[in-house]
């Protein structure tokens, strides 16, 4: 339940990120190919955008950046009817890069996950945050994780070993974090853990509150040593050990947003993060250059794991050896 890469691979994917390392390139692009979404989470207002104009190729941003990791994402990316092409022009850009998709499951299908890993896709992120039917609920989706339950072990046991559960970690669901680690790892597939905030509409609803917080910190806890249990929980401890201060105090500093990583809207246009405003057009941003955000108002993956001290624990999980 590791990524799924082979020795060759994962030689390659060392050098590109000492290559990207050192020449201050970011390590990660989310390219967020369309805003439109069909889920109606209450905590993004992103199903109201019906706005249609979106890049249909987005090879010159992949191109100009370089990165080791390519994102794609939304809204609900598998809106895009020509996601599949667009995944297989940047994947036959010369060089390394590991491309992951990041969507709800519901346009999941057995034939469509052939299409997009045929066409170069080495890792399926799906959103998820409960281990039963109130997954349909919160993303107002009936039949959402049936669905998902009957095609994604299925795949698994076909070979495709792609998936990856992403779970956000509040106060509505961490009693259910373990339930969801074990339902992964029946599954024969990953988790890895976000934290919440309230950038895209404000709704504080999901933060732990004090009244809540040594709980909460019993369950990072006991997320730790899952880590060591189940084998396919990809979060650092740093993620379990910080998450409660940062819910603590709505504020963690240290983010690299901009520089590791950056969003590039449907548009062109570049963000530090998905939750920033944008500062530049893809052809005139120049990350090398760029100060930085300054900002610590979430504790997403996609910042706490840039920030996940390098130990030999860390080393061994991103190699696939622990």
């Amino acid at each position: 339940m590791k990524i799924a890469l082979s020795p060759l691979q994962k030689v390659r994917a060392a050098g590109k990120f000492l290559d990207v390392t050192f020449n201050k390139r970011p390590l990660t692009v989310s390219i967020e190919v369309t805003k439109r979404c069909n889920a109606r989470c209450d905590f993004c207002d992103y199903w109201k955008i019906t706005d249609r104009d979106e890049m249909t190729d987005f090879t010159d941003v992949v191109r100009r950046f370089d990165p080791l990791v390519v994102v794609f994402t939304g809204g609900e990316p598998m809106l895009r009817r020509d996601l599949v092409s667009m995944v297989r022009s940047i994947k036959e850009l010369p060089g390394f890069r590991y491309v992951t998709l990041l969507t709800h499951g519901g346009f999941l299908s057995e034939g469509k996950i052939r299409e997009l890993v045929t066409a170069g896709v080495n890792q399926i992120n799906i959103s998820m945050n409960y281990p039963d039917a109130r997954q349909d609920r919160e993303r107002g989706i009936p039949g959402l994780f049936d669905r998902l339950e009957k095609t994604v072990p299925k795949m698994v046991r076909e070979g495709y070993n792609v998936f990856t559960f992403a779970s956000m970690l509040m106060v509505d669901n961490m009693y259910d974090a373990e339930p969801l680690a074990r339902l992964a790892a029946s599954w024969g597939i990953n988790i890895c853990f976000s934290g919440y905030n309230d950038l895209k509409n404000g709704n504080q609803a999901h933060f732990v509150s004090r009244t809540k917080m040594e709980e909460f910190k019993a369950v990072c806890r006991r997320l730790i040593a899952l880590k060591r249990e189940l084998g396919n929980v990809m979060t650092s401890d740093y993620f379990f050990e910080t998450l409660p201060s940062f819910y603590e105090k709505r504020e963690i500093s240290g983010c690299k947003a901009g520089k590791v990583m950056i969003h590039v809207t449907p548009k062109g246009m570049v963000q530090p993060c998905a939750e920033l405003e944008p500062v530049a057009h893809y052809s005139e941003f120049l990350p090398g250059t760029y100060g930085g955000p300054n900002c610590g108002r979430c504790f997403d993956a996609c910042r706490s794991e840039p920030q996940a001290p390098i130990t030999l624990r860390r080393i061994g999980e991103l190699a696939g050896v622990l």
